[in-house]
């Protein structure tokens, strides 16, 4: 058997399309899960008015953000359309992140892309040329507003973005 064999998998999974991606863990803009959990009527409002299509419910029937189908483009139509005070529109931002570029990135592994610079229309993701030998993707934290444009982009799944809100809880 070729030494090679054991990455076949994955490889044949990236190139069909099929690579594994893991559920959101996001709630719509301008809300957090205790607004949600204490006002949500699961009236389908904001899921029927996001142009972007990128809301849907979770397992509680509770909306959520799913980012596999595109961007936030923070349209408000989701706070607009709700009836009951889950959205908190005077929120500095509409939600907090952390985004990390994982190992799993074409460029770790000497393979070109910068798939997730393109798009990324605040510039939060760019392209080191220094790091050999095909560059790597640095994250300028400061910048990314969380639109979740590069989730749905890179080919590899290779960008984590978390809230850092639930990572609290959890902890």
């Amino acid at each position: 058997m070729p030494a090679h064999a054991s990455t076949a998998p994955s490889r044949r999974a990236f190139l069909t399309g099929r690579v594994a991606r893991p559920d959101p863990e996001f709630r719509p803009p301008w809300t957090d899960e205790a607004r949600v959990q204490a006002h949500c009527t699961s009236c389908n409002a904001c899921v029927e008015s996001c142009p972007e299509n990128i809301i849907e419910f979770d397992s509680r029937n509770r909306p959520r953000i799913n980012f596999r189908g595109g961007e936030c483009t923070f349209c408000a139509a989701c706070a607009e359309a709700c009836p009951e005070p889950v959205f908190d529109l005077e929120q500095p931002a509409a939600w907090p992140v952390t985004v990390e570029i994982t190992g799993s990135c074409l460029n770790a592994a000497g393979i070109a892309c910068q798939l997730c610079t393109d798009i990324c229309d605040p510039r939060a993701l760019r392209m080191d040329l220094s790091v050999r030998p095909v560059g790597a993707i640095q994250v300028d934290a400061g910048a990314c507003n969380g639109c979740g444009a590069c989730l749905s982009t890179c080919p590899n799944n290779a960008i984590a973005i978390t809230d850092p809100r639930q990572q609290r809880k959890s902890a």
